[in-house]
């Protein structure tokens, strides 16, 4: 039997901290006003529980939080941040966070239906760790193990090929985990790996108000540090304010508490973009660092052309394995010309996949599709209107 006082509590405990009106809530989730003041007020409403799942759903609430007898436990968020400069997260980004984390849920859900985990679930194939003594060697081994494993399930062409594009379509293909594009309210903060401690859901977020959020092959450099902290970082018990300034470095000693975590990723990113082994085959064995600015660049240009990678990684990542001589950077960077780069297209998200192919396969109905899709019983469904 359901508690409507009970619901009540949390339907309106929920809105209001959501600083939500109730007609908007009503309006949004597709049920009358009045039975949302009647659920708030405790009276016992005949009210289905696909009308609660929306409500539940558009206060960004886990299933059945508002009628359950115990409901679920709210998500202990852990996050890891990749940051241009000074840290500056907004407690109004948890929000986003929290939703990243809703999509995850749904995806793992529509995959079980479907009979189809992610070929590279985390809990089979991967196992958080500890950073290694060498924490740059620690990032290119796991790096290099992740890219035999993307060839022998067929994910990549070889070992030492570029990672495709767009590279955010591999990494949910691979792993089963949505790669979230929305702006944040800080313009700093340039991607997050948000964890579940208590359900193991994980998501990643690039912030698109970033200056650098349109910029490919930053993004890029952003998303591979984050598969990084996604694949062997624990959950921490507190928000993990472990700061990563751009300038793509691993081989500086460590400054700052935490620092580990993040040279590692840095390595690690370095490593799964542009494979130690596939410049080999692509430049010839470093026998002998160039110290001339002129064969630099060139190794440096053609680096960057063929992985689609940064300048900054490009050059530094160049250093760290013994083409370049360190005096050389500063140089290079001025010196190597820009890629032109046309904006990224819009890409049907994960979940929008997922969801197509359960209501493909007769396991949703459309309006299920529509619930889980977060748009109304009247808007086309999204992949309709490019058929």
């Amino acid at each position: 039997m359901v508690d409507f006082a009970a619901v009540g509590r949390r339907l309106r405990a929920a809105r209001e901290a959501r600083h939500l009106e109730r007609a908007t809530l009503a309006r949004d989730a597709h049920v009358s006003e009045d039975v949302l003041a009647r659920l708030e007020a405790g009276e016992a409403v005949p009210v289905s529980t696909a009308a609660l799942a929306r409500v539940e759903r558009r206060l960004k609430l886990t299933p059945t939080a508002l009628w359950a007898d115990t409901p679920r436990e709210e998500t202990a968020l852990s996050l890891h941040f990749r940051h241009a400069s000074v840290p500056d997260f907004f407690s109004a980004d948890e929000a986003a966070a929290r939703e990243a984390l809703m999509i995850a849920r749904d995806v793992e859900g529509l995959e079980e239906r479907l009979g189809r985990p992610a070929p590279l679930k985390r809990a089979d194939w991967f196992r958080e760790a500890q950073v290694g003594h060498n924490a740059s060697a620690d990032g290119y081994a796991r790096a290099w193990r992740l890219r035999d494993i993307l060839h022998q399930k067929n994910l990549l062409d070889s070992p030492t090929a570029p990672l495709p594009d767009p590279l955010e379509t591999l990494v949910e293909e691979a792993f089963g985990v949505p790669v979230v594009e929305k702006p944040l309210h800080s313009s700093s903060v340039l991607a997050v790996t948000v964890k579940d401690r208590v359900s193991g859901l994980a998501a990643i977020l690039l912030n698109t108000a970033s200056e650098w959020g349109t910029h490919l092959p930053r993004s890029r450099v952003d998303l591979a540090h984050e598969v990084c902290h996604l694949l062997y970082d624990e959950p921490r018990e507190d928000i993990g304010l472990w700061i990563d300034v751009i300038e793509d470095q691993e081989d500086d000693a460590p400054r700052r508490q935490g620092d580990a975590v993040e040279k590692r990723a840095r390595a690690f990113a370095a490593e799964l973009l542009l494979p130690k082994l596939g410049l080999h085959q692509l430049l010839g064995r470093p026998l002998v660092r160039a110290r001339e600015l002129t064969p630099a660049v060139e190794m440096v240009r053609r680096a960057r052309e063929h992985y689609g990678t940064t300048i900054e990684l490009t050059s530094y990542h160049l250093y760290n394995v013994g083409y370049i001589e360190k005096y050389l950077l500063e140089e290079i960077q001025k010196t190597v010309p820009s890629l032109s780069h046309a904006a990224p297209s819009a890409r049907e998200t994960l979940l929008s996949r997922r969801v197509r192919e359960a209501l493909s396969a007769g396991l949703i109905s459309a309006m299920r599709a529509r619930e889980l899709l977060d748009i109304s019983a009247w808007d086309e469904l999204p992949w309709s209107t490019t058929q």
